[in-house]
């Protein structure tokens, strides 16, 4: 692994309250209890470096972890589970939009998507903004070790007919699945 160090630096809940330097920032998103905690605490091999939390859309805010003091990693809001649905869920796409649109420091978004289940709406959503934005992407699909290997290569069949030209990882947090490859992806962009 080529990264030493990572520190939370901040949450924000605005994308204009980012950190001001121009590192290059590497963002998590997916929906709710998709896992994007458990990947974050696997690739630095911390438990707590990122909050688990057992109740799904606990994180609200955009939060900017520094690696070597050169590069962030952004953890950015789950979407699903919003209980108050219209002005929660307006004021997520604003918050994930603008961070998006905005952002000149974005070199990849990995979007986590739970191997178990098919494309939600908002995933979907997620990647027409990705396109529309021409922002790089590769989808995660999470939580590996908890599908047999047939339901697994229905699922990837189904989402490479979708989006072919997408890079996809298979992650597991418990095993360590495709820890290696999210590395290679991060140094790629960051190099």
């Amino acid at each position: 692994m080529c990264f030493a160090t990572i520190r939370f630096v901040k949450s924000v809940i605005e994308a204009n309250d980012k950190p001001k330097t121009n590192f290059p920032e590497i963002a998590f998103v997916g929906r709710s209890n998709v896992g994007k905690s458990s990947m974050l605490n696997c690739l630095f091999k911390r438990r707590k470096l990122a909050k688990i939390s057992s109740t799904p859309g606990k994180t609200r805010l955009i939060n900017y972890y520094l690696m070597d003091d050169r590069v962030y990693l952004v953890d950015l809001p789950g979407y699903g589970y919003i209980k108050k649905i219209d002005q929660l869920s307006k004021n997520w796409q604003k918050l994930i939009e603008s961070y998006l649109s905005q952002n000149k420091n974005l070199k990849v978004v990995f979007l986590l998507v739970d191997s178990r289940h098919d494309l939600m709406r908002n995933d979907l959503l997620m990647i027409e903004w990705l396109y529309h934005y021409k922002i790089p992407f590769v989808v995660v699909l999470t939580k590996r070790d908890k599908i047999s290997n047939n339901q697994f290569n229905f699922r990837l069949g189904k989402i490479k007919k979708m989006i072919p030209q997408v890079a996809i990882i298979p992650f597991s947090a418990k095993s360590f699945l495709g820890r290696e490859e999210i590395w290679d992806v991060i140094k790629e962009v960051t190099n």
